[in-house]
């Protein structure tokens, strides 16, 4: 275990982002509102789109920045990956609310888009429409920033494996567990218990992170398209996520046998990230 370093006090806390999930076969949609500032939907997905950034060609990165000097609310590429988070709740965008996510019934053989998604416009769906407003002439320079932001934050979301998790659990939500004393659900465990338990902050986390990728790394994790991602996420829930014992306890044991996992899924996010942005971006 990396040696422990004193968590980074937030002197003004950011208002807590509240998402709307509409899950196929629950009774009702759901507001959900995140508990803590220390989400993937934060932290993490700062993490990605900061090693992302670094990681594109240098005109796939200008043209990210000739899209975010339109952008009236983000001064950077990592913040500006929250922004779909942000407005979930907004009428003018009450298709993407499901898109965060796809559900999958326990023990499924296969994940695909087309066997899992037919009911409900799920993540693959969404990364697959924003990629080719953002290769097509056909939109102008607004639509592209929000399929920018859109995407990537989609990309992100995927990589968190309770995102392609099983739909009777609602992606963990339902998992009540004890994380070293403080009751959680699983859902809220991979998207920032564990990344805060590291007492490393996003920033120096991405750095640590970037340097540690290898040449094979990129290679490897570039291959394969949105579906085999999604399976990916979904064999960690499978045979990871819920190990938890009859006591649904998440401490110390936990941490060490899933922290390396939650890095790898960052790292091949961001390094997947990258590969989409130089296809769509930088020809």
């Amino acid at each position: 275990m990396r040696p422990e370093t004193e968590m980074l006090k937030l002197i003004a806390l950011t208002p807590l982002l509240v998402a709307s999930f509409a899950w196929p076969g629950s009774v009702a949609t759901m507001d959900w509102v995140a508990p803590e500032p220390f989400l993937w939907g934060r932290d993490g997905h700062k993490i990605v789109c900061k090693i992302a950034y670094q990681e594109v060609s240098s005109q796939t990165r200008r043209a990210i920045d000739n899209l975010l000097a339109e952008d009236d609310d983000y001064d950077s590429f990592p913040e500006s990956c929250l922004w779909a988070d942000v407005i979930r709740r907004e009428p003018k965008y009450g298709k993407y609310p499901t898109a965060h996510y796809m559900n999958i019934p326990r023990g499924a053989a296969h994940v695909s888009a087309d066997e899992h998604c037919q009911s409900t416009y799920c993540v693959i769906e969404a990364i697959e429409d924003m990629s080719g407003v953002l290769e097509s002439p056909r939109f102008n320079q607004g639509e592209k920033l929000e399929a920018l932001k859109f995407l990537t934050h989609f990309i992100g979301d995927l990589h968190q494996p309770l995102h392609a998790g099983y739909g009777d659990d609602r992606g963990g939500n339902d998992t009540s567990v004890s994380a070293w004393g403080e009751s959680r659900n699983m859902h809220s465990v991979w998207d920032w218990v564990l990344i805060e338990h590291t007492g490393i902050p996003w920033q120096a986390y991405a750095v640590q992170l970037q340097d540690e990728i290898t040449p094979i790394d990129r290679q490897l994790w570039a291959r394969g398209m949105p579906d085999n991602w999604a399976e990916e996420s979904y064999q960690i829930v499978e045979n990871a996520v819920y190990d938890v014992g009859e006591g649904a306890v998440v401490g110390d044991e936990y941490y060490e046998r899933n922290i390396s996992t939650v890095e790898q899924q960052l790292k091949k996010a961001a390094v997947r990230m990258a590969m989409v942005l130089d296809r769509v971006l930088g020809e």
